[in-house]
C-alpha cells in the first residue's frame, strides 16, 4: 500500500514544481470554459480550490483519508469524496473535463490504464482529459531527475517502486500509446521533468 503519512507536507514538498502548473491549469480551464471539472486523485485539493475560487464547478476524488481531510480546509472547499479512481461511481458523461495530477506514476500499469479508461467514461462526448505527471527522458535535466527521485523516495517504498516501473516502461507516452485520444496540447515544466498533456476523446 502506498504510504500517505506525509500528506500534511505533500504540497510544501511539491510547491516549487506545481505552482506554475496550477495556474496553467486555471488558464486552460478559462480558455475552454469547462462547465464541470473532476480532479481524479485530487490529493489535498489545492488545484480544485484555485479553480473554485475562479468560479468553476469542481469535484474531486481520492482514496486517501489523510489527503481528503486537508482538502476540506480553507475558504474555497471543493466537493471531494473518497472513491477508487479505477472504479468510479459517476454516471457516463458527467463532466466536461477530468484531470489527474501526479496520480498515475504511483500505480501499477493495469490500474493506471483503468483510471484513464474511467476518466474517459465520465467525460462528455468530445470532452477533455488533462494528465500531469513526471516525465524523465533525454531532455530532462539532471537536477530535475534528482529532485523527482528524492521526492518519490520520501513518499515511501511502494510509491517509489511503482514510480520506477512507470519510468521503465515508458511513462505516460506508453500508457497513452494505444488509447483513442487526440492530443490538443502539451506543456513541459521543471526542465522537462513534468509534462501536462491536454487530450480530447474522439
Amino acid at each position: 500500500m502506498i504510504e500517505y503519512s506525509i500528506a500534511s507536507f505533500y504540497d510544501l514538498l511539491l510547491l516549487p514544481f506545481v505552482k506554475l502548473i496550477r495556474y496553467k491549469v486555471l488558464e486552460i480551464a478559462q480558455e475552454y470554459n469547462f462547465k464541470s471539472i473532476l480532479d481524479v486523485c485530487c490529493g489535498t485539493g489545492n488545484q480544485l480550490k484555485l479553480l473554485k475560487k475562479h468560479g468553476f464547478n469542481v469535484s474531486g476524488i481520492d482514496i486517501s483519508d489523510e489527503m481528503l481531510i486537508i482538502s476540506r480546509i480553507g475558504k474555497y472547499k471543493p466537493n471531494c469524496i473518497r472513491e477508487d479512481a479505477a472504479d468510479m461511481s459517476f454516471n457516463n458523461e458527467s463532466f466536461d473535463m477530468a484531470m489527474i495530477t501526479f496520480g498515475l506514476h504511483e500505480k501499477n500499469r493495469e490500474t493506471a490504464e483503468n483510471i484513464i479508461h474511467e476518466m474517459n467514461r465520465v467525460i462528455s462526448k468530445n470532452g477533455f482529459i488533462m494528465i500531469i505527471d513526471f516525465n524523465i527522458d533525454e531532455n530532462t535535466s539532471i537536477i530535475s531527475k534528482s529532485i523527482i527521485r528524492l521526492i518519490e523516495r520520501i513518499a515511501g517504498n511502494d510509491h517509489y517502486r511503482h514510480f520506477r516501473k512507470y519510468i521503465s516502461f515508458g511513462g505516460l507516452e506508453a500508457l497513452l500509446k494505444d488509447m483513442d485520444f487526440k492530443e490538443v496540447n502539451k506543456y513541459f515544466f521543471a526542465s522537462n521533468g513534468i509534462v501536462l498533456r491536454l487530450l480530447k476523446n474522439i
